[in-house]
């Protein structure tokens, strides 16, 4: 076998290795669209996720992907979590998806952006079942553009 085959082997399984470990530990990751024409303040982005794990710790995190034509530095978000047993918890978000000189933060190209924002770490899912994640905007604008999806990802600790 030829050095530069065998190098070329030893760089793709690196690069796998590195993807594969990036990924490691994600128990649920998963996004919506928002229509372009808009996010309504009483649509709900809705996510069924089966936790079984009553153990471990857990990372929640919320990605947001917006257009550089968002008009603001910020994007407020409702988050309501429903347990198995019903039992409701809320709280609210505030994204910064554009630093105080006004430049996007994020990554991306052209006009969308795309960030990751901790919800909340070391989360103990207490009773194992299917949890419902709700999120709304919390912008107080009855028909919100510039946001292109949202998404959450739990990550295993």
């Amino acid at each position: 076998m030829k050095s530069a085959t065998l190098y070329r082997i030893i760089f793709f399984s690196l690069c796998i290795s590195f993807i594969w470990a990036c990924q490691s530990g994600v128990v649920y990751r998963q996004k919506q669209s928002i229509p372009p024409d808009g996010w309504h303040y009483k649509d709900g982005i809705h996510f069924d996720v089966d936790i079984q794990d009553t153990l471990s710790l857990h990372a929640l995190y919320l990605d947001v992907r917006n257009t550089t034509d968002y008009a603001y530095s910020n994007l407020f978000l409702f988050m309501e979590i429903e347990f198995p047993d019903k039992r409701v918890i809320r709280d609210t978000l505030e994204c910064l998806l554009a630093n105080r000189r006004g430049q996007w933060t994020g990554r991306g190209f052209g006009n969308t952006r795309t960030n990751r924002f901790l919800f909340r770490d070391d989360v103990w899912f207490p009773t194992g079942g299917t949890y419902q994640f709700r999120i709304y905007q919390g912008m107080r604008h009855e028909q919100l553009e510039g946001v292109s999806y949202v998404g959450i990802r739990i990550r295993k600790k």
